[in-house]
C-alpha cells in the first residue's frame, strides 16, 4: 500500500475533506476533533470513551472522516481501542468469572478451585484484548488494500485509525452497549445493538470503499478477501485460549 498525501489538509483539524471552519460555523456543523469526544480534550474520559464508541458504530460516515483526519496521529486512536477492548472484554468476562466462581464454590466449597476458575477467566481475557484489536486492524488493512487496487489509495495512518476506532463497535454491540438502552426501557435500541455486530463489518466496508476509494458494488468481493485472514486469526485465538487453559492447570 502506498502513502499518498492529501493535496491540502485543514490547518485546524487535519481533515482533508474539511470545507473550512467558516463553513462549519455557517452550517452549524463541527470539525472532526469536536465531533469525536475522544479527541476533543474536554469531555471526561469515561464519557468520551462511551460517546465515541457509540458514534463509531452508529455513524459510519463520521467514522470514515475521523479515520482520514490524521492531524492527531494514531496515538489517540490506539488508546481508544485499548480502552474499548478492556471494557468490552471485562463486561463479558467479569460476569462469567463471578458466575463460574459461584458455581464452583457451590459444587466444591474449595477456595483454591474458585481461584483457579477466576484465574482461567483472567488469562482468557488477556488473550482476547489484543486479539480483538488485531482483528480490526487486519480487517481494515485488507479492505484498504483491496480498495486501493480498485480505486484511490489511502495513507497507512488513516487505515490504522480506521481499524483502531472500529474497536468501538465491540463496546457498542457488546453486553455493556446492549444493557445501556435496556436500563432506560429502550428495547428497540437494545435489539438493534445486539444485531449490529453481524452487519457492521459489511456496512462499514461498503461505506469505506465508497467514501475513501470511490468504489461501489465491490463489498462482497472485498469481504471475501478478508475471510482467510479472519480464519487465521480465529485459529490463533483458539491456540491462545488453549494455552491459557493449559497454563492455568499446570
Amino acid at each position: 500500500m502506498r502513502d499518498v498525501p492529501a493535496i491540502a489538509v485543514c490547518a485546524q483539524c487535519g481533515d482533508p475533506s474539511c470545507p473550512g471552519h467558516e463553513l462549519y460555523e455557517q452550517s452549524g456543523e463541527r470539525p472532526i476533533h469536536r465531533l469525536l469526544s475522544w479527541e476533543d480534550g474536554e469531555t471526561p474520559p469515561v464519557r468520551s470513551l462511551w460517546r465515541t464508541a457509540m458514534t463509531s458504530a452508529s455513524d459510519l460516515e463520521l467514522w470514515v472522516r475521523a479515520s482520514r483526519s490524521t492531524g492527531n496521529g494514531v496515538g489517540p486512536a490506539f488508546t481508544f481501542a485499548l480502552a474499548c477492548e478492556l471494557v468490552a472484554v471485562a463486561a463479558t468476562c467479569v460476569p462469567l468469572a463471578l458466575l463460574g466462581g459461584a458455581v464452583t464454590w457451590y459444587l466444591t466449597h474449595d477456595a483454591h478451585a474458585v481461584l483457579t476458575v477466576l484465574g482461567l477467566v483472567g488469562r482468557i481475557s488477556l488473550v482476547f484484548v489484543p486479539t480483538m484489536i488485531v482483528i480490526h486492524l487486519v480487517h481494515q488493512w485488507v479492505v484498504a488494500r483491496e480498495g486501493s487496487k480498485l480505486g484511490t489509495s489511502i495513507s497507512r495512518a488513516a487505515v490504522l485509525r480506521a481499524g483502531l476506532y472500529a474497536c468501538g463497535w465491540d463496546l457498542a454491540t457488546g453486553p455493556a452497549g446492549v444493557l445501556a438502552p435496556l436500563l432506560v426501557g429502550n428495547l428497540a435500541g437494545a435489539r438493534a445493538r445486539m444485531q449490529g455486530n453481524s452487519r457492521l463489518f459489511r456496512d462499514a466496508t461498503a461505506v469505506w470503499l465508497r467514501d475513501v476509494h470511490g468504489v461501489e458494488g465491490a463489498t462482497r468481493r472485498v469481504n471475501r478477501a478478508t475471510v482467510p485472514y479472519m480464519a487465521l486469526l480465529l485459529l490463533l485465538s483458539c491456540v491462545g485460549v488453549g494455552y491459557a487453559i493449559v497454563g492455568t492447570f499446570t
